[in-house]
């Protein structure tokens, strides 16, 4: 796409943001819809207010936000969905006339990601306890699914299986427990560290599905010995691309969706082996 003076300027904020996806993602979508914008990862800044002023000044319509700033984020929003008031965490700003109005588009991907997954009344195990946790708990409750969490930290675990509901186990009770749904929310097995699961010693089954957030890489160690065990297997690459849509959804106020999935995972995946080599 040639970059005028009509393009639309949108933002990436965040740290770290050399290896996001989120720019490849979004140029592939607005070049399938005939859109004339851009998503550029913002430099570092210091300042965050600052930051946010700069956002308003330069009339940027999305911007897409990642750790650390989707808690920090919350108190310059003018409005802001029910889900961000729910998780006290947004992903995503659109600016309408002047105002920031936050989303959490982390749901949309969520669902996506498990859209073809039956989560009435089916045992799920949280690995994790952070704000990626917080969005799974919300979305499996909201599908009246009944919850178990482990974490590193069990305190912090205890507090979110307070606010949503379920059980915190450890590691040793899990292969006593009928768990239907194991989805990992840590970095666990995030590249470089490529070759750590938070559930080595465990023996998945055929029947199970197992969701791992990370998407770099595409097959964690989490999903290779749960495939290879032949438990149903999803790729955090399906959460981002779902959040991502919504993004697209949010900024031209029409729904989408794109004429091939594959050929958009192929475009990501492909970015990202050059990225990493």
């Amino acid at each position: 796409m040639k970059i005028t003076n009509k393009t639309q300027l949108n933002l990436l904020i965040g740290a770290p943001l050399e290896h996001s996806q989120s720019p490849v993602l979004h140029e592939a979508c607005y070049q399938q819809l005939g859109i004339n914008a851009v998503l550029l990862a913002s430099p570092p800044c210091s300042q965050f207010k600052s930051l946010i002023q700069t956002i308003k000044t330069l009339a940027v319509k999305l911007t897409a936000v990642t750790a650390p700033y989707k808690e920090k984020v919350i108190k310059y929003l003018d409005q802001c969905s029910f889900e961000v008031s729910q998780l006290q965490a947004a992903n995503t700003i659109i600016q309408r006339d002047g105002k920031l109005c936050g989303y959490n588009t982390d749901i949309d991907g969520i669902s996506f990601a498990l859209r073809h997954i039956t989560l009435h009344k089916k045992q799920a195990l949280i690995i994790g306890a952070g704000g990626a946790a917080c969005a799974i708990a919300y979305f499996l409750k909201k599908n009246h699914a009944k919850l178990f969490w482990i974490n590193r930290t069990r305190k912090k675990a205890s507090v979110l299986a307070k606010k949503f509901g379920g059980r915190v186990i450890y590691h040793d009770e899990l292969s006593d427990l009928p768990i239907d749904i194991i989805i990992n929310t840590t970095p666990v097995g995030l590249y470089p560290n490529s070759k750590v699961s938070p559930l080595p010693h465990y023996l998945f089954h055929k029947k199970q599905v197992v969701f791992d957030l990370v998407y770099n890489p595409l097959v964690t160690p989490l999903l290779k010995q749960a495939k290879k065990q032949q438990a149903k297997i999803i790729s955090g690459l399906d959460m981002f691309i779902g959040q991502g849509l919504k993004q697209i959804e949010l900024l031209t106020d029409e729904v989408f969706t794109p004429t091939n999935i594959h050929a958009l995972k192929k475009i990501l995946i492909r970015n990202q082996q050059v990225a990493y080599k």
